[in-house]
């Protein structure tokens, strides 16, 4: 997995008069990595239904998508994959409950200090998300960023599991050039966001934000 990992953050499109659909096509069209849906707020039935609206579009675009937090939903939906946080499921009990309802689900952790990523790295995910490596806007921060020095550190660190890292948090064009040395893959929320309600202006960030970490 290389390249923009594009997350979908529900509250943020309702904060700026976004719809779903067509903000992950225009995302899409840029061929990202994967795509995740974010939805913090919502209910069940509201998280899978989008999971199940955005499923054909991601096939269609032979991305891949992820669903945040819900082994369950993602497996329901049939998803590729889900993202956990620090206090979401076990990875172990995620793939066990992928596997009951017949889904084999790629597995993410994320790890912001030392210790979380001991912890990610034993649990024996499909990738590690490493961050925040910048102030974001996106999303309330309840841990310190690295920074790239942090990162760099955190990555060499994880480098002898093999596992793909994505680094995420605060990262736009400049800064994704700054992370690709140590990553080529980066998980983006706020630079997808366009100034007006351009969806042409999503497709054009994504192919930047994708560009970013793919040239040579």
């Amino acid at each position: 997995m290389h390249g923009l990992y594009a997350i979908v953050d529900v509250e943020t499109l309702e904060q700026r008069g976004l719809e779903l659909v067509p903000f992950t096509e225009a995302i899409l069209r840029a061929r990202p990595a994967a795509l995740q849906l974010r939805d913090k707020s919502s209910g069940a039935r509201a998280m899978l239904e989008r999971l199940e609206r955005l499923l054909p579009l991601c096939r269609a675009a032979n991305v891949a998508l992820f669903a945040n937090d819900r082994a369950d939903l993602a497996a329901l939906a049939g998803a590729d994959g889900v993202h956990l946080g620090q206090h979401d499921l076990p990875v172990s009990i995620a793939r066990e409950m992928g596997a009951k309802m017949g889904v084999s689900l790629q597995l993410g952790v994320s790890a912001h200090d030392d210790a979380e990523l001991d912890w990610a790295l034993a649990m024996q995910p499909d990738y590690v998300a490493l961050g925040p490596v910048f102030d974001t806007t996106s999303k309330e921060l309840k841990q310190p960023t690295l920074g790239i020095e942090g990162l760099a550190r955190l990555a060499a660190r994880a480098r002898p599991s093999g596992l793909p890292l994505v680094a995420i948090g605060g990262l736009d064009v400049a800064r994704l050039r700054l992370v690709r040395p140590i990553t080529r893959t980066a998980a983006v929320i706020g630079a997808l966001i366009p100034e007006s309600r351009s969806y042409v202006d999503v497709t054009e960030r994504a192919m930047r934000l994708n560009a970013a970490l793919l040239e040579p």
